[in-house]
């Protein structure tokens, strides 16, 4: 089932990742460059935490775009109030998610181990 998920974010992001450039839409069933545009252990990781910190289910969650991005500091451009952020250029992406028709985004690191929901 998990990794079902996880080939189901990754295909998603591929195609929008595609669109977004501009390019037809590849045929993604089998396509092995899946795993350069985000690999699945930190796909399956982020979709896991969103659907926690949003209370729904992960069948729910639908990934509606895919940005590599370049964040400012550890803590992606969105620390805490008083929190202490690496001052460090961190790789990452931000993601958008759609969830019963409302979008949602967020910032992730390279690890997807940091993520940050966009107010």
């Amino acid at each position: 089932m998990q990794k079902k998920l996880i080939v189901s974010l990754v295909a998603a992001a591929l195609l929008l990742a595609a669109c977004a450039a501009g390019t037809d839409v590849p045929t993604v069933q089998g396509n092995p460059a899946l795993k350069d545009v985000l690999p699945p252990e930190v796909a399956l990781n982020i979709q896991n935490q969103i659907s926690q910190t949003l209370g729904v289910p992960v069948e729910s969650i639908q990934l509606e775009s895919i940005e590599q991005m370049d964040w400012p500091n550890g803590c992606l451009g969105l620390p805490e109030p008083e929190e202490a952020c690496t001052e460090v250029i961190t790789p990452g992406w931000l993601l958008a998610f759609n969830v019963d028709g409302q979008e949602y985004r967020f910032r992730v690191d390279q690890t997807g181990t940091v993520i940050r929901r966009e107010p």
